[in-house]
């Protein structure tokens, strides 16, 4: 397999839980953005070498996810080759059955609080799907310092992820640095609507 340069966008994120021993200590992660939808891949796909049509990529994307739905729900693992296996797990009920007389009264959908799709990457080292294998082809770079904020607005509390650009960033406090002789810096920056803590 040809080793790949694959550009890989993260963030910092500052520990704010006070118990933790890593508290105030920074952490990259990674910088998401919207899910690619079925649509969107399929002409991604579509576009990567003009292997196939739009259409036909999306055709066969939708029969694979139908697909591989059904095997999993019949407790069939699905190993596409050079990616990973797909498998099964259900959650049980946090207290479970007693006894097995029990959980044939209560029945399956009963102890089963939910039910999961796994996925186990490619572990063949020629495949390099592995994380430590799959980062050798990356090229980090920072993106933003990010922190979450709880906004009330029109009487509903909602969380946002205050974004900087870390250049922006380094800049200021770098100017903030030579104006005061201290330690600058500022996590300004708008608000974009994310995921909460």
């Amino acid at each position: 397999m040809a080793r790949e340069n694959i550009t890989f966008p993260v963030n910092l994120r500052q520990n704010v839980n006070t118990f933790s021993t890593a508290y105030g200590k920074y952490f990259p992660e990674v910088d998401t953005v919207e899910a690619l939808s079925t649509k969107g891949f399929a002409k991604h796909v579509a576009e990567h070498g003009k292997l196939c049509s739009f259409d036909l990529m999306q055709l066969v994307i939708f029969n694979i996810v139908g697909c591989l739905k059904e095997m999993v729900a019949h407790g069939q693992p699905v190993k596409l080759d050079g990616l990973g296996t797909f498998y099964p797990t259900v959650e049980s009920v946090k207290d479970g059955a007693p006894s097995v007389e029990k959980a044939l009264e209560l029945g399956p959908d009963t102890l089963i609080a939910g039910v999961h799709i796994r996925f186990l990457p490619e572990g063949a080292e020629n495949e390099e799907l592995t994380s430590r294998q799959f980062k050798k082809q990356c090229s980090f770079t920072f993106a933003y310092l990010v922190k979450s904020v709880k906004k009330t607005i029109d009487g509903k509390t909602r969380t946002y992820q205050d974004k900087t650009p870390l250049a922006d960033w380094a800049v200021r406090t770098a100017e903030a640095d030579s104006s005061t002789g201290g330690n600058g810096g500022s996590n300004g920056g708008s608000p974009v609507p994310g995921d909460g803590d």
